[in-house]
């Protein structure tokens, strides 16, 4: 387990938590989120967890940085929505690996009228653009 490598085990927020599971807390007159608290984050920071647990406000597991460490960390670690678990996803991946298998049988034109998105799509897809995860 990941947070096993820090001297200090997590500190649990013991309040009420978003379903996220992220600590919540009245705090200079607005809702704040408990680990921004904890290390007295300005607005225009972030503050991440590295022991990926999003209810600890252990200061010692929290890093202030960018929203662009933000991201890369969430990426590092395979956090990301891929494929049909993100927000925005018209296909499904049996979808995704019945269009690769058309590559060849039909022109991408077809293609993506058979399925409902542009051609670009089709070949972003045969290509290997778009869902690498499959």
């Amino acid at each position: 387990m990941e947070q096993q490598q820090y001297q200090n085990a997590c500190i649990l927020w013991p309040k009420a938590r978003n379903a996220a599971g992220y600590g919540i807390t009245w705090h200079n007159n607005h809702w704040e989120y408990a680990h921004r608290a904890a290390v007295q984050a300005s607005p225009a920071e972030v503050v991440r967890h590295k022991c990926d647990n999003p209810s600890c406000v252990n200061p010692e597991h929290l890093i202030k940085g960018t929203a662009k460490e933000n991201m890369e960390d969430m990426v590092a670690k395979g956090r990301q929505a891929k494929g049909e678990q993100a927000g925005n996803s018209k296909l499904t991946s049996a979808e995704v690996l019945a269009i690769r298998a058309a590559q060849g049988c039909m022109s991408s034109r077809e293609a993506a009228k058979i399925w409902g998105i542009s051609k670009t799509n089709v070949l972003d897809i045969w290509r290997g653009y778009i869902w690498k995860h499959l």
